[in-house]
């Protein structure tokens, strides 16, 4: 398979999608499709972040004052404490298996999208050891995202320190003051948001597939990873862009489809409802509880089926991406079709005239 760019593998990847969950249509299948992509790769998403801020200059802002309770937290941490760790270990411990478990479908469900077969179960007995090794690069992972985040969160405590001691202490406290400890936490928390969705985008789309077909060990797969990003540093870095515009695009257009066809079902349910209300209050008791239930599950259903899609769309443009650059990938990846070659319109001549010649 030839290398392509991030913005060639676009198109390909829609008819990827196309072909493997709509041809041939069968509502089950589509539908069980979309929910595991939904588990598995979850839907693509954009952030607006924002804020507006008080102005500086010559102009003061006015105070905000505001009384605070008086909380005595030394003493409802010593009360709550064993509560809290018992409660943190069994969270913990049931996030690690299902974390387990969504790791493995993802595996699963890469390789249906990859053969192009909708078959979870043999794909799901292939892929136990791979998931165990990649929830353990997870885990490193995250492990050290408290390495950084505690001693980050440590000196932002002790800047604000006098700031931060006076919540709960049942003085009056100015809400502007809080202002410079937004302004610093925020920056900082979207940093750290952005290179976590980073760290999680390359092993979705990049150590996963030498992990699941190379059965690489996760050092192996990290260094041939980095190695491929670092021969084509700008593709990589547009492939991550696109990803991000068309997750943004993918959201906005599914928006559109569910909201107008549910508003006016939703329409026709409450017209229903209001006429059977006419007749007697008990009717439309009757009525308009299944009605609704029956409204919200087909909604819930069509969020499924578009966050599905998109989800799908998403695995098959990663596949197309890094199948140009892993050849092991590329050789299990029907080619793409030609790129089509523009050709001027053949322009009309008269036939000629027979009179003219006489």
């Amino acid at each position: 398979m030839r290398s392509q760019s991030a913005i060639e593998v676009i198109s390909p990847a829609i008819e990827r999608t196309k072909q493997f969950l709509f041809k041939p249509f069968s509502p089950g299948r589509f539908l069980k499709l979309t929910l595991v992509a939904v588990l598995a790769e979850g839907a693509g998403g954009g952030t607006n972040l924002g804020g507006n801020f008080p102005s500086g200059g010559n102009s003061k802002a006015p105070n905000v004052p505001w009384k605070m309770p008086h909380i005595d937290w030394l003493a409802i941490l010593q009360h709550w404490l064993p509560f809290i760790a018992v409660v943190a270990v069994i969270v913990l411990a049931i996030g690690i298996v299902l974390s387990y478990l969504l790791i493995r479908l993802r595996f699963s469900y890469f390789d249906c999208v990859l053969r192009e077969q909708d078959e979870i179960g043999p794909a799901w007995e292939m892929y136990h050891a791979q998931a165990l090794r990649y929830l353990g690069l997870s885990l490193l992972v995250g492990l050290g995202f408290w390495v950084v985040v505690i001693p980050i969160g440590y000196e932002v405590y002790q800047h604000f320190k006098p700031l931060i001691a006076s919540i709960g202490n049942g003085q009056t406290v100015d809400l502007w003051s809080f202002v410079p400890l937004l302004a610093t936490v925020g920056p900082i928390l979207l940093l750290l948001a952005l290179l976590t969705g980073l760290i999680h985008l390359a092993m979705t789309c990049f150590v996963l597939p030498r992990m699941a077909l190379e059965d690489a060990s996760i050092g192996d797969a990290l260094s041939d990873v980095w190695s491929d990003i670092k021969l084509e540093p700008g593709q990589f870095s547009l492939f991550i862009l696109f990803r991000f515009l068309l997750g943004i695009a993918g959201n906005l257009i599914g928006a559109f489809v569910l909201i107008l066809p549910f508003v006016v079902v939703l329409g026709i349910g409450v017209v229903i409802v209001l006429i059977a209300k006419a007749a007697s209050t008990a009717l439309a008791f009757i009525v308009g509880i299944p009605l609704a239930v029956m409204i919200f599950g087909l909604f819930i259903l069509a969020c499924i089926g578009v966050s599905g899609t998109m989800a799908t769309f998403q695995r098959n443009y990663a596949l197309l991406f890094y199948g140009g650059r892993y050849p092991l990938l590329g050789s299990m990846l029907p080619p793409p079709p030609p790129p089509r070659v523009w050709q001027p319109a053949p322009t009309y001549a008269p036939p000629p005239n027979p009179a003219h010649g006489a």
